[in-house]
């Protein structure tokens, strides 16, 4: 090979985020032919997964594969690529990779994703990022009681981070973060009563079904997380064109593929979670669900007043989904799937 890479995720070597994104670089060392190899390393096994982007940023390690909220400390909007209230997987993939004729250019850089690029390059010394992974909808909330109303919602001590966590709390919820190795057993001890995470196939044999009586689904609003590969900026200037090429080609790939597979294993784990753990699934109340959506389109829209390249993001979403673009397409969603 070429280039021999170390790679490090933010997760856990068992969790299906890990999953995904050593698929991202099986996609890579197979379209390159060989000519990219990794060695491959989970979280805490080089750096806290909290820190890959900053470590790979630092040259630390050449490459990395994380979500975009783990950026958000020196790139705030960077959390609205990851779980944030409002747009499901497909909309997603449109909004940020939808450019004319996309499936004969390859071309996934719609104006929004260009904003990321340059955020996380002014911020990250340089840093290249590429797609990886759309995951399925996260599960809206995983719970030790059941949730019947808003009141019900706001009663509850929930484990969120990024911009869903922030959203919590804009709508008056109690929020407390913690690294994802300790929800479980804070939920066990009764430490908090809900937690959120990814999604749910990734989530159940880590204990989560386990854990709660009740698994909230939201159909009202979806929050994917998109999972990211970067690269060193140096590390990215000695890559030559046509290999940069095939990277690039086998990210999106990746990043394509992940949701079918994340909604294929999340059917399967249902049964699952409610016959070997005996938790509930449920669809949360509407009333809860538009609750929610509301308190974060609110959100935004003081939050944008403060950041100005969240600003710019929410001009090109409301340009993207205005009813005379493809606002009118996203109900079909549903019947497509």
């Amino acid at each position: 090979p070429e280039f021999v890479w170390k790679c490090q995720s933010g997760w856990p070597r068992s969790s299906g985020l890990h999953y995904l994104q050593m698929r991202t670089l099986d996609f890579i060392e197979a379209w390159t032919k060989g000519r990219v190899k990794f060695e491959r390393y989970s979280d805490n096994e080089i750096v806290p997964g909290y820190e890959v982007w900053k470590a790979v940023a630092e040259g630390v390690i050449p490459t990395g594969v994380a979500c975009t909220c783990y950026a958000m400390s020196r790139v705030w909007t960077s959390g609205m690529y990851c779980s944030s209230p409002g747009l499901g997987p497909v909309e997603k993939l449109a909004f940020y990779h939808g450019t004319p004729d996309v499936a004969k250019t390859k071309d996934f850089r719609t104006p929004v994703w260009k904003q990321l690029e340059a955020s996380i390059a002014k911020s990250f010394n340089g840093l290249v990022v590429l797609p990886s992974a759309m995951q399925s909808t996260e599960t809206f909330l995983y719970s030790t009681k059941p949730i019947n109303s808003i009141d019900d919602l706001k009663k509850l001590k929930i484990r969120s981070v990024g911009i869903r966590g922030d959203v919590f709390k804009h709508a008056g919820c109690s929020v407390v973060g913690m690294p994802a190795g300790e929800v479980v057993a804070a939920m066990d001890r009764g430490v908090i009563d809900g937690a959120e995470f990814a999604n749910f196939f990734g989530d159940i044999p880590l204990g989560f079904a386990a854990a709660a009586k009740y698994i909230y689904f939201n159909p009202y609003n979806a929050q994917p997380s998109n999972l990211q590969f970067f690269i060193n900026a140096k590390e990215w200037a000695k890559v030559p064109p046509d290999l940069k090429k095939q990277i690039e080609e086998a990210c999106f790939e990746s990043e394509k593929w992940s949701l079918a597979e994340c909604l294929f294993l999340d059917i399967l784990q249902m049964k699952r979670a409610e016959q070997e753990f005996k938790a509930k699934i449920a669809i949360i109340p509407m009333d809860v669900g538009k609750y929610i959506n509301d308190k974060a389109l609110d959100f935004y829209s003081i939050k944008r007043k403060e950041v100005p390249e969240l600003d710019a993001y929410m001009k090109e979403y409301e340009a993207f989904f205005a009813p005379d673009n493809y606002g009118k397409y996203v109900p079909f969603v549903k019947s497509l799937l």
